[in-house]
This record gives C-alpha cells, structure tokens and sequence, in this order.
C-alpha cells in the first residue's frame, strides 16, 4: 500500500468541494495509467469528471464547483 504524506489533505476535503457530497468516485486502469470518475452533488447541481487521475481533474472539480447557476 502506497504510503500518504504527513501533509496530504484529500483534494474533495478542501474548498470549496468540502461543501459537496461525493455520490459516485470509481478508480480504474487504462493501459497502466490510473484513471477516475467523480460525480459530487450540492443541492440541486451535480458535477462530474473522469479522466486520469491527477491535480487536473480536481482543478476541473473545482472550476464547476465555484460556477453559478445563472
């Protein structure tokens, strides 16, 4: 098992995706590369990534996160 840094905060538990619910968060391999899907929840919005599993996808996360409704 890979060891976590002393430091290490999961991104999902910083702001703001803290304010959201993970409803759906799947790992899986394609080719060696390590690949997600996130669907998280607040209220009535809903937002989904997948691709590689990497600081790019929870930056993506969290563009939509910050996004309002108008």
């Amino acid at each position: 098992m890979p060891k976590i840094e002393k430091d290490f905060t999961a991104p999902w538990k910083m702001s703001p995706l803290d304010e959201w619910s993970i409803v759906g968060m799947n790992h899986y391999s394609i080719n060696g590369q390590k690949q997600i899907f996130v669907a998280m929840i607040k209220g009535d919005r809903c937002i989904v990534e997948e691709g590689a599993d990497d600081q790019y996808l929870w930056n993506r996360l969290w563009h939509k996160a910050i996004q309002t409704n108008d």
